[in-house]
């Protein structure tokens, strides 16, 4: 019975270390890099839900994947989540999905994640007609 109950607490610690686990009580940024050769930046972020059609040159950098322990808007995550792009040296997210979930003390947690991307002509997304907002 004991080993049960240790081997339940080691899952929960587990579960609890992944961004989007309703178990975690910190604000939460996971990152698995692709690619990092760009500086960070200060410049804003292009955020968009949509997928860079083939001829926009891009270099992929990292998933990012966000979660939040208390209620809050999704500008605001995407705002977090662009302040770590610009850490990558990203200067867009792409395939950016949100939603809320409960998590840490809150029924009703922002969370995202997406794929940040550094762009070589950040102009060429204008010409493409990628929907998105600037972060």
């Amino acid at each position: 019975m004991v080993f049960r109950l240790y081997l339940l607490g080691a899952a929960l610690v587990v579960a609890g270390c992944s961004a989007h686990s309703p178990m975690i009580v910190v604000n939460t940024t996971d990152t698995t890099p692709v690619q990092n050769s760009f500086p960070p930046s200060t410049d804003k972020v292009f955020v968009t839900d949509q997928a860079l059609p083939a001829n926009v040159d891009s270099v992929p950098i990292a998933r990012i994947d966000e979660g939040k322990v208390w209620y809050g808007s999704i500008d605001a995550l995407l705002d977090s989540m662009a302040d770590r792009a610009r850490q990558l040296g990203a200067n867009a997210i792409v395939n950016t999905k949100t939603w809320h979930q409960p998590s840490g003390f809150s029924w009703y947690a922002p969370e995202g994640s997406g794929q940040a991307v550094h762009v070589k002509d950040i102009k060429a997304l204008d010409t493409a007609g990628i929907q998105g907002t600037w972060h």
